[in-house]
């Protein structure tokens, strides 16, 4: 079965929103055995939209479409539905009930511009909307649901089992995620792309920013094959592992921080809080964070943790020796440091932008590195952060007992 997805919104096309729904909408299609065949952006323009859901039709068993379903004049997408179903666009009493009441419990006075929320073309079924106001709406093989983030992620699971149900389809695929970290992409399909000769296994590598994750999805008949290729992965780049499916790298740390009964404090210059932040990420962190402390000036280094200001005269902020005393200035069974130049501006011959000093100490366990790393700003902090999670995580599997 053929998907084709429509993104509704003229902010989409000039770069004032960046999609990411249809990327949570490809991921929920997968685990039903549906291809997204195409995708496509139109404006806010009803003939725009009415000729894309055409071209869709023609294409795909199924259109999902996304962004249009609020109260204003641009708002445009139910109309074109109707308009190219041939159907009158209606209103439930029901849902302009359960819409009266939602405004009612926010304060807020319903216009009469809102009841375009809660309009249809007749016939369509419904989906509510626990998290916004416009219902997810389907018909005649034409899904629709709000543009906001939260809003689709509630409705189109519901949609799915709806159309799953009513489709007989079964949810019969498997999917399984490798995350990884610390090897490039290139050497990593060379070290396992062997392990892919399965005709009825498919395979990808996806590159996010908290990893590189290896997709294997198959029928679930064929989920042992799946599970000994996994075995096989492992025993192949099992260092690089940070986790499996949704868990994260975040996930991983804390997971065996409690195992070992550790708790952890955080010292964070050039990545100004982000470790901390990626680590109360995880419900239960409060088990085992300790502190953090954002020391980003050369003074709070030294107020803060007690870094020797001849350190930071003779070595520099970015150096070996005032990573280490960092790690010594706080209290914790484990320490993270980080001090370097996330640029633009700041690099020198000697330490350019990207330069980092990453630390971590377990106990009197110290390890402490120079990295380079390549990039604008928002790279460099992240991966200071990834990377420093990574070499953590592995020197704590070094003490988990399985």
């Amino acid at each position: 079965m053929k998907a084709f997805i429509i993104l509704v919104g003229t902010e989409l096309l000039n770069g004032m929103t960046v999609d990411t729904n249809s990327l949570f909408m490809a991921e929920e299609l997968n685990k039903y055995g549906i291809e997204i065949c195409s995708k496509i952006t139109v404006g806010d323009n009803i003939e725009e939209i009415i000729k894309a859901i055409e071209f869709g039709k023609s294409q795909s068993d199924l259109v999902i479409m996304s962004g249009g379903l609020g109260p204003t004049m641009d708002d445009l997408t139910k109309e074109a539905i109707a308009r190219y179903l041939g159907k009158k666009l209606v209103v439930d009493p029901e849902e302009y009930k359960e819409l009266k009441e939602k405004f009612k419990k926010i304060g807020i006075e319903l216009l009469d511009n809102n009841v375009k929320e809660v309009e249809k073309p007749e016939g369509a079924v419904s989906f509510r909307n626990g998290a916004g106001m416009a219902p997810g709406i389907y018909i005649d093989g034409v899904a629709a649901f709000p543009g906001v983030p939260r809003e689709l992620h509630n409705l189109f699971p519901k949609f799915l089992d709806y159309y799953a149900k009513k489709n007989n389809l079964k949810d019969e695929i498997y999917i399984k995620d490798i995350i990884v970290w610390g090897i490039p992409e290139s050497h990593l399909e060379t070290k396992i792309k062997h392990f892919f000769d399965q005709k009825d296994i498919f395979y990808e590598f996806l590159v996010k920013d908290y990893g590189i994750v290896v997709r294997l999805q198959a029928k679930e008949s064929s989920k042992n094959l799946v599970e000994k290729i996994i075995e096989k992965i492992y025993n192949e780049i099992g260092h690089y592992v940070i986790g499996e499916d949704g868990k994260r790298i975040q996930d991983s740390v804390v997971s065996h921080l409690k195992t070992l009964d550790y708790n952890i404090s955080l010292a964070e210059s050039c990545t100004g809080g982000q470790i901390a932040s990626m680590l109360v990420e995880v419900s239960g962190v409060s088990k085992v964070f300790f502190e953090g402390i954002v020391c980003y000036s050369n003074d709070s280094k030294v107020k803060r943790l007690g870094v020797s200001p001849e350190t930071l005269k003779v070595h520099g902020a970015v150096s070996h020796e005032t990573a280490k005393e960092m790690l010594d200035g706080l209290e914790g069974d484990v320490v993270i440091a980080t001090t370097g130049i996330a640029g633009p501006d700041g690099g020198t011959e000697d330490k350019p932008v990207g330069t980092v000093y990453i630390g971590v100490r377990i106990f009197d366990e110290y390890y402490i590195k120079k990295y380079e790393f390549k990039g604008n700003r928002e790279r460099i902090r992240r991966y200071s952060s990834m990377t420093a999670l990574f070499k953590l995580l592995k020197m704590l599997e070094k003490r988990v007992e399985y």
